[in-house]
């Protein structure tokens, strides 16, 4: 027995192939080796190519008769290579015919080499009846026996398997005829895929002609024609599915951007596992989830369907449920350890569709984890029209929930994280006024293209300034008699604060004060600091034993991997948060800012007491709360994590020894702080309120101008809601004529609200007993509103993606019942400069948000006048949106609608070859390649030495004139495509994480301690992390396992965090989605080139 492990070269399987192994020592020994047997849980195109290089292997290979059984995959390549049952078998034969045309000299080879075995009708392939995770290796001579011989272990027929990653195998001879009739057994049961009566089929359609296309190799395309066949590809790529419904089948209207969304939208979950819908506002993303995942059960792609929302639409997807018959089980967003204990329990193939998915951009919170959790090993559908909150790491983060390959590339994540540096720089620059508003916006655009070039083939958005661009989307909408409503420039309504202007600025100068950040005001005791939300900055750490404590206090706070600097960092920002959202409800109305200072100072009081009572201090870890999504109900005050049920406060014990005396002076500072705000607030109501006056007057004067428009007011905060409402009801002409209505959480308001302002309800029942909703942003999401014509911003969130959402309600695809929609803004004029600092954050994400997605509502007006705490005075103006811009394919899909209606044209470009090179001249030195394969159309531009993915760019360097030539490729070609490769193939250093090499280990040291199905799990995962399928939560969790428990300990806490049988519905794909791609064109650009 002969151990081979491919620890060194002379002890790879690779080697055994060449000389232990057949023991080779004359020509005729090459021709005694009578049969191969090779059974292989996976099998590698790459691997052939080792063969072909090893001059031995090679020609026993060529002679003996060669038998391969699979048991788990087949790569893409392979696929191409074997199967001839393909629904389309003509396009698979082409692919691969392409494929292969001398792109790389080793796949040349290949094919000679299996031209010879089909020639010789010596190979044979088949895949085994049920899954197989065996590896076998039989070697059978023609006539003496005694030399039979096997391998059997660890290796799969791959590259990594037969050389380059360490196995565990056995060479022997004896028991030779029981594996050899085992492998007969196993052969007689399997599926063919290629045998001795298709090899000269596959000879005739593949082989044969391959060499014979390598002559058109010589004729030069045009750039035009070129770039034509680069459109046609990626555009007929996006629309290729075949649906077998439509939303007319369930009573809606077929349009035409629907229909191509629901193909797009299919084909990037067939691919990737998910989509992300993220079409504006209004444009019928339910119904486009519904009918992809109606589509996706008449395909039987999945058995069962998912749907995870806000309690508050339930309601509507209950509705959708039942007309487009998907039998989906529907969980409130609240109960997400619900859906996973079904998931886990009811262990099927299915499709989890999450609206309002901006809920999970933050990746590092417990629900975040939950919803990675459910989706893992799923199908998964991503809606929200708004997807970034505050960087455009939010948008990665949603996709993450499903898509463990396209950004996973490492060409991808790299683009990525020099995006996201590149949006830290332009934000740091636009808090500090370095840039123009003109800069910041032309920056904020080339980091749009950026980010959709890297995303466009899982991410589906359009605006409706896009559907009005497309020659087809607009025809189709104008048959069908849709019209958008024309939003009107919103008008701000600033009003005078007068006698209270100078209490105003000194109330915020004392809970938010110009320079905050300033440690020069860390000793000021005119300013509120938050210290109730902040303990732990007090923690002393003076003395080891004092540093002991309080370390022990983070990590029950934190968790064991905090430390000082994270509970300081953290700590603050709860602080911080909570300062700026006493500003907020200030801002808001003067009876929530009032109601939130009274809780504040009962909040306060009850610590004081706790402090000296018990000598305790009660603390909740900040978890799952959204800093910007905290509004409604949020008069304060310590954050818990609502995921984690029945988790209490830490509680602080013997607060005296562990907080330094600093705190309790701040502490009470803040308190008098506090208390002398609410002394100056005390006397002044409603006949003081500037705002309310202001509101009045308008809302009188909307009525007359617009009778039949019915109005919206939106404000943050329900204690805002709830004082409109009462002082509107307690004003009689107001009352009399408006009949206001309150927004409120229950079932039966909510039919009334539909009712009265729903559009979409069928005429008979349609109320009209309500002129004006009054309503916090939980009615901006999801809720159909149309029957409005006028919105009212009260206040103006943080988050400018609450004011999308809100207008967004009233601007509806369907049913249009006005021509223009007004919105109105409300925005104190301050007579005092103040900073706006946080102002000035929220429109550089405003610029950001449009930029990338594009955004065609307008939210804010331009004012360079105003000078109040909402405007930009130092970016001239608060931002508007930009509403002129469109998608960056737009262009690109006009000439395909045209391509589509010349038929002649058509045809042409549909029969070129691919795999073209030419030349072309232009201003700069470089190359362009564009590829595509099973995952879609993908590019790269190697121009001045820089590597750059942004499909925007690629095809703006694509883009020729009808009358533009090609030339051959110069004598430099060779060394520019060797560059294109090495700097498209550089890596950052490559390590294994810890959770991979301690799993490597276990499996080693456990041994037969554990059983064979969980050394199977074992491996899984190991092979899980290689190909990038896990969270950088869940393998987190992996390495605490290690951590914190011995033996068979970490295998069960291992199986908490992993699924066992989820593992059984991941497709191991490779990152690198151009590993399996055909080349469609390659094109040299030269500047002032010799032609």
């Amino acid at each position: 027995m002969i151990l081979v492990d491919n620890s060194e070269e002379s002890k790879s399987l690779l080697k055994y192939f060449e000389k232990q192994f057949y023991n080779i020592d004359n020509e005729n020994d090459i021709h005694n080796i009578k049969e191969i047997c090779i059974l292989t849980a996976y099998c590698y195109y790459e691997v052939f190519s080792y063969i072909i290089k090893n001059e031995n292997a090679r020609n026993v290979f060529l002679n003996a008769k060669v038998k391969i059984l699979i048991g788990m995959n087949i790569d893409n390549k392979t696929r191409r290579l074997y199967f001839n049952d393909n629904k389309d078998n003509d396009k698979a034969i082409n692919d691969f015919k392409e494929f292969t045309l001398t792109e790389n000299k080793e796949y040349s080879s290949i094919i000679e080499l299996f031209k010879y075995k089909c020639e010789n009708k010596t190979l044979e392939i088949r895949k085994t009846a049920e899954y197989m995770h065996a590896k076998l290796y039989l070697f059978k001579y023609n006539e003496e026996a005694e030399r039979n011989a096997f391998l059997i272990g660890s290796s799969n027929f791959t590259h990594r398997g037969i050389k380059d990653r360490k196995e565990l195998n056995i060479y022997c001879k004896d028991g030779f005829n029981e594996l050899y009739n085992y492998f007969e057994e196993e052969w007689n049961k399997a599926h063919e895929i290629l045998n001795n009566k298709n090899e000269e089929e596959f000879f005739r359609n593949i082989i044969k002609p391959t060499n014979e296309d390598k002559k058109d190799k010589d004729d030069l395309v045009s750039p035009y024609k070129i770039f034509l066949k680069v459109i046609y590809e990626y555009f007929e790529f996006i629309n290729r599915e075949e649906l077998l419904c439509s939303p007319s089948d369930y009573g809606y209207r077929d349009y035409k951007y629907q229909i191509d969304a629901i193909k797009s939208g299919i084909n990037g979950i067939m691919l990737y596992n998910g989509v992300l819908i993220s079409d504006v506002v209004g444009l019928g993303k339910s119904i486009i989830a519904s009918a992809i995942a109606k589509n996706l059960l008449l395909k039987e792609k999945i058995e069962e369907i998912i749907i995870i929302c806000p309690p508050k639409i339930i309601d509507s997807w209950e509705n959708y449920n039942s007309e487009f018959q998907i039998k989906a089980k529907v969980f409130s967003i609240g109960l997400l350890d619900k859906a996973l204990e079904h998931v886990r329990n009811h262990r099927k193939n299915r499709l989890i569709i999450i609206d309002e998915a901006h809920r999970f951009v933050n990746n590092k919170t417990y629900s975040y984890d939950m919803i990675t959790n459910i989706c893992f090993g799923n199908k998964v559908i991503a809606i929200t029209a708004t997807p970034m909150h505050n960087t455009t790491s939010d948008i990665f983060s949603i996709i993450d929930i499903f898509d463990r390959k396209l950004t996973k590339n490492k060409n991808i994540e790299e683009a990525k994280i020099k995006i996201l540096k590149e949006e830290r720089e332009l934000k740091s620059k636009y808090k500090k006024s370095e840039n123009s508003k003109e800069e910041n916006i032309k920056k904020s655009k080339e980091i749009a293209k950026e980010i959709m070039s890297l995303i466009h083939t899982i991410i589906i958005r359009r605006t409706r300034n896009d559907l009005l661009e497309d020659s087809e989307y607009r025809k189709d909408l104008e048959k069908q008699k849709t019209e958008f409503n024309d939003v009107e420039e919103p008008k701000l309504h600033d009003y005078e604060l007068g006698d209270l202007s100078k209490l105003y600025y000194d109330t915020l100068e004392k809970i938010s004060p110009y320079n905050e950040d300033n440690e020069d005001n860390k000793d000021n005791s005119n300013i509120f600091k938050g210290v109730r939300y902040k303990p732990l900055i007090y923690l002393k750490k003076k003395t080891i034993e004092d540093k002991r404590k309080s370390a022990e206090i983070v990590k029950a706070v934190y968790g064991e991997d905090a430390n000082f600097d994270f509970a300081d960092l953290s700590s603050n920002n709860i602080a911080k948060f909570m300062r700026h959202l006493l500003v907020r409800r200030f801002e808001s109305s003067i009876f929530a800012f009032k109601k939130s200072v009274d809780n504040m100072i009962a909040k306060y009081e009850n610590i004081k007491r706790f402090v000296r009572g018990r000598n305790y201090y009660p603390i909740y870890k900040r978890g799952d709360v959204n800093y910007e999504d905290y509004s409604e109900d949020d008069n304060d005050i310590m954050i818990k994590d609502n995921s984690k049920k029945d988790e209490g406060p830490y509680i602080i014990k013997n607060v005296k020894e562990v907080l330094s005396e600093e705190f309790f002076i701040d502490f009470e500072n803040d308190l008098k702080i506090l208390k002398e705000i609410k002394k100056d607030w005390e006397n002044i109501g409603i006949e003081k309120d500037k705002k309310f006056f202001k509101l009045k007057e308008e809302l009188k004067k909307f009525k007359k101008e617009n009778d039949k428009r019915k109005i919206i007011i939106f404000s943050e905060f329900k204690d805002t809601v709830d004082y409109l409402y009462e002082s509107i009801c307690q004003d009689e002409e107001l009352n009399y004529l408006l009949k206001p209505l309150k927004s409120v959480a229950d079932s039966k308001n909510r039919e009334t609200v539909k009712a009265n302002f729903d559009a979409s309800l069928e005429e008979r029942k349609q109320e009209s007993e309500y002129f004006l909703l009054i309503s916090t942003d939980t009615l901006s999401e999801g809720v159909n509103l149309h029957r409005a014509g006028i919105i009212i911003n009260y206040d103006i969130p943080y988050n400018p993606t609450r004011v999308i959402q809100r207008v967004g309600r009233i601007n509806r695809i369907g049913k249009k019942l006005f021509d223009k929609i007004y919105i109105h803004n409300f925005i104190p004029r301050l007579e005092a400069q103040k900073d706006i600092k946080n102002w000035q954050i929220s429109n550089f994400k405003l610029t950001l948000i449009n930029s990338i997605f594009g955004n065609d509502t307008k939210i804010l007006q331009k004012d360079d006048e105003i000078n109040s705490l909402f405007s930009l005075k130092r970016e001239a103006g608060i931002v508007s949106d930009l509403e002129n811009d469109i998608s960056w394919d737009i262009e690109y899909r006009e000439i395909y609608n045209k391509l589509n209606q010349d038929n002649n044209l058509l045809e042409e470009i549909k029969n070129m070859k691919d795999n073209i090179f030419i030349r072309r001249e232009n201003d700069f030195n470089g190359l362009v390649e564009i590829r595509k394969g099973e995952n879609g159309i993908f590019g790269g531009l190697l121009k001045n030495s820089v590597m750059d993915y942004n499909m925007a760019n690629i095809f703006k360097i694509l883009k020729a004139q009808e009358n533009e030539k090609s030339f051959k490729p110069s004598d430099k070609a060779e060394s520019l495509i060797a560059d294109f490769e090495r700097r498209k193939n550089i890596k950052k250093i490559n390590y294994k994480p810890d959770a991979l090499l301690k799993l490597e280990r276990y499996k080693e040291i456990m041994g037969l301690e554990i059983s064979l199905n969980d050394r199977e799990y074992i491996e899984k995962i190991i092979k899980g992390i290689e190909y990038n399928i896990f969270t950088e939560k869940q393998i987190k969790n992996i390495e605490k396992a290690f951590k914190n428990n011995n033996g068979i300990e970490i295998l069960k806490e291992i199986k908490k965090i992993i699924d066992y049988s989820s593992l059984n519905y991941i497709n191991y794909i490779e990152s690198d989605y151009l590993k399996d791609s055909i080349l469609v064109v390659r094109e040299e650009f030269f500047k002032n080139f010799d032609k």
